[in-house]
């Protein structure tokens, strides 16, 4: 797998990407920082910003493509500079993988990657986050060290969600 942040010429391999979600009745890209309402080009400078300045709020921030071979598989976001607040309630790591590609491991590759971009970044310890029925994620998360340390109801979608631990 390769990793990479985003540049202006992938504009039509994310589109292609967030239109297959669509196509499989996903509204919700996860781990895409809002593309699908971002003007592009827009979008990209906000992720180059976050990754070398940084945001008020969030801190610095990395938003990897994530490719095997010349294929995008997912999206990575590594939120390595939350404070403890914004970390216990979206987590440290976000991902996704297209629907056409899961079930063949990419997750469980992708989350390790950004397992050790957390390490390299100093941090000791990385939350996610997913729901409850999302069992495949949670699967993902255990698999790559994660513990089940929290669970709340979220009443405005009707879901509840887990988060998970990792040591590192």
């Amino acid at each position: 797998m390769n990793y990479r942040l985003p540049e202006m010429s992938d504009e039509m391999i994310l589109r292609e990407y967030i239109q297959e979600h669509y196509n499989n009745g996903e509204t919700s890209i996860s781990a895409s920082l809002d593309l699908p309402a971002s003007d592009y080009g827009e979008w990209v400078e906000k992720i180059q910003n976050n990754a070398v300045v940084g945001n008020a709020e969030w801190g610095k921030s990395l938003l990897y493509l994530c490719f095997d071979e010349m294929k995008l598989i997912g999206l990575l976001s590594i939120r390595y500079a939350l404070s403890k607040t914004l970390s216990e309630k979206y987590g440290d790591i976000g991902y996704g993988v297209r629907p056409s590609e899961r079930k063949k491991g990419y997750a469980t590759v992708i989350l390790q990657y950004g397992v050790s971009v957390c390490k390299e970044k100093g941090m000791h310890q990385i939350i996610l986050g997913c729901y409850k029925d999302n069992l495949a994620s949670a699967a993902t998360i255990k698999r790559n060290g994660g513990f089940l340390f929290a669970e709340n109801d979220n009443y405005m979608k009707g879901r509840t969600s887990q988060y998970y631990l990792i040591k590192l």
